[in-house]
């Protein structure tokens, strides 16, 4: 074999390599999530303020609604937004201030949704308080977390209060309801997908074999004349939103638990979700930090 020809081979043999490793380098280094963090340790009798309690202080909050606690040598920022799209809104001129003056060691947010690694923040059009707390920790290279727990640990949390059935039927329509809006395909096969794909995991398999198997679910667990198929969100129907509520009870646990260890660690916490989220969890984050829920 010429040389000429082995140096052809040598630069054909790396432009394979290269193919076959940029999607595992631009999902690894430039299309990321943020990192997921289970705690060590599980707090015990972990509350949250009931939805009337919350109702009454929403309704007279100025967003951000903030809960800035020290607990030496950590401290603590939990920004509550009222969750926008919306670049120009101040409660993201506002969070940019705090950052800045704060110095986080640690930034979490809501979601785990992949975003640019180098993105730049817009001064207009849409934008998130999530992805903004994203942009300023990869920016300053502060760790960043997810706030959401495992979606293991989520199922877990469900079943341990709701029939696998029921939860598996939540958790199948919580995405669909959303991915079907102006969706032009065929919806069915889109929720044989979805079903099929939030039903793989430890709780939840075999729970439907078909569609068919689901929709006779349906029918007789939650509605004989709704059709699933025209909800317009899980919010919409009582029972799906009593599994709902238990889902934000699960994943308001593991945000506390998150929250007091990384603040017990010594970290300066500079965390943003959503402000009913800060308003329910408030009283248990006082008492575990500092001792006094007020």
């Amino acid at each position: 074999m010429s040389t000429k020809i082995k140096k052809w081979l040598a630069v054909l043999a790396v432009v394979c390599l290269l193919l076959t490793i940029s999607p595992w380098l631009l999902l690894t280094f430039i299309l990321i999530r943020p990192l997921s963090y289970i705690p060590a340790t599980n707090l015990e009798s972990i509350e949250l303020r009931s939805w009337p309690e919350h109702d009454s202080i929403y309704a007279k909050t100025t967003f951000p609604f903030m809960v800035e606690l020290d607990a030496p040598p950590g401290k603590l920022l939990y920004f509550g937004c009222q969750h926008t799209a919306d670049a120009s809104d101040p409660q993201l001129v506002e969070l940019e201030r705090l950052w800045r003056d704060f110095r986080p060691t640690v930034a979490l947010c809501e979601g785990r949704e992949r975003m640019y690694r180098f993105a730049s923040r817009p001064n207009e059009g849409p934008y998130s308080e999530s992805r903004l707390v994203r942009t300023l920790a990869y920016r300053t290279g502060v760790k960043l977390y997810t706030l959401e727990p495992e979606y293991r640990d989520e199922v877990a949390g469900l079943l341990r209060r709701h029939d696998a059935k029921d939860v598996a039927t939540y958790f199948a329509l919580r995405v669909y309801t959303s991915e079907a809006k102006g969706y032009q395909g065929d919806k069915n096969s889109l929720a044989s997908s979805l079903l099929k794909k939030r039903t793989d995991i430890e709780g939840l398999r075999n729970t439907f074999e078909t569609l068919a198997s689901f929709d006779e679910h349906w029918k007789s667990a939650f509605s004989d004349t709704l059709d699933w198929r025209e909800l317009p969100n899980t919010e919409s129907h009582p029972k799906l939103l009593e599994i709902g509520n238990t889902s934000r009870q699960v994943r308001g646990e593991h945000m506390i638990a998150t929250l007091v260890e990384l603040t017990r660690k010594g970290e300066r916490v500079f965390a943003v979700v959503g402000a009913s989220h800060v308003i329910r969890q408030e009283p248990s984050l006082r008492t575990l930090l500092t001792g006094n829920p007020n």
